[in-house]
């Protein structure tokens, strides 16, 4: 009798167990599947146009021949740095899901994912191939595609950050020289002017006096790359007068010209022939580039 009810038992245990793991595979199914969701799905060879549409500023990125182009606030285009594109595609390509959050409208306004947060599409010719509202809140974003309800959480997707600003996008190189190649600079402002030589791999002076070569070698360094995110507001529309001018001469590459300019308002804006779309307005540029005879000599 014992025997029976201990065969009994266990016979119930097995059919408990058994439950459970029913429960576990098929209830469960679902949610899974909705884990594996690729919410996007993009060739980034074809893609043509980006926009970033956010509450303080719009980002329009377009591809042109093989680079791509940024448009400022006034609509104009400009030169964009391609590996940031490449970036934000990549790492587009490479959101992954790793919860549901919400099934209905009911929490997009908590997750940010209705008109408070940030709008992302992708284009690839007339076709709209990726169209979604991120919404973040600390380490997670929060994601849903335009033509759908449903909200999924990402933990590995840190959202977008700068990369919802226009300059970030902006080709920012003010200046890149092969100073080993350097054969001359030529510094003119308004009451002075001198110029430093090359000479077999000596720097001196238009005279003949010899230059430090220390510090020589110091403001080479600064030539060979420098680049900058503080771009003028205007982006050159009231530029003034030339304040000064800088002249790099090389047996490797065109001559290089830096200027600096009055921007009418009381401030002072810098730019280089190497990227002549871009206007800085960073003082650094001045206090590195814009020196006085002193400051190279022995």
């Amino acid at each position: 009798m014992l025997n029976k009810i201990s065969n009994l038992k266990l016979i119930i245990g097995l059919v408990l167990l058994a439950l459970v793991y029913l429960a576990v595979t098929y209830l469960d199914s679902p949610k899974s599947e909705e884990l594996d969701k690729q919410l996007v799905a993009i060739d980034t060879a074809k893609v043509t146009q980006i926009n970033i549409i956010g509450k303080d500023q719009t980002v329009n990125l377009y591809k042109e021949n093989q680079g791509w182009q940024v448009a400022l606030s006034t609509g104009k285009q400009v030169k964009a740095e391609s590996s940031r594109v490449t970036s934000l595609l990549n790492q587009l390509l490479n959101i992954g899901t790793d919860r549901l959050a919400a099934k209905d409208k009911s929490k997009w306004s908590d997750y940010q994912v209705d008109s408070t947060g940030t709008r992302l599409q992708v284009k690839e010719g007339d076709a709209t191939t990726l169209d979604m509202i991120i919404g973040q809140s600390g380490t997670t974003s929060y994601l849903r595609l335009a033509d759908e309800i449903e909200v999924y959480a990402s933990d590995g997707f840190q959202g977008l950050g700068s990369k919802q600003e226009i300059n970030h996008y902006r080709d920012n190189l003010f200046v890149e020289m092969d100073t080993d190649s350097l054969t001359s600079i030529s510094f003119n402002y308004p009451d002075s002017s001198f110029q430093i030589i090359n000479n077999a791999g000596s720097w001196q002076f238009e005279d003949g006096m010899a230059a430090d070569s220390a510090k020589t070698a110091a403001y080479l360094g600064k030539l060979s790359l420098k680049s900058s995110e503080n771009f003028a507001a205007q982006d050159g529309s009231t530029v003034g007068p030339t304040l000064a001018e800088i002249k790099i001469n090389s047996n490797s590459q065109p001559q290089v010209t830096i200027r600096a300019y009055s921007d009418n308002a009381d401030s002072v804006v810098y730019q280089t022939s190497i990227n002549q779309e871009a206007y800085f307005a960073d003082k650094t540029l001045g206090e590195d580039f814009f020196i006085g005879r002193s400051a190279l000599s022995n």
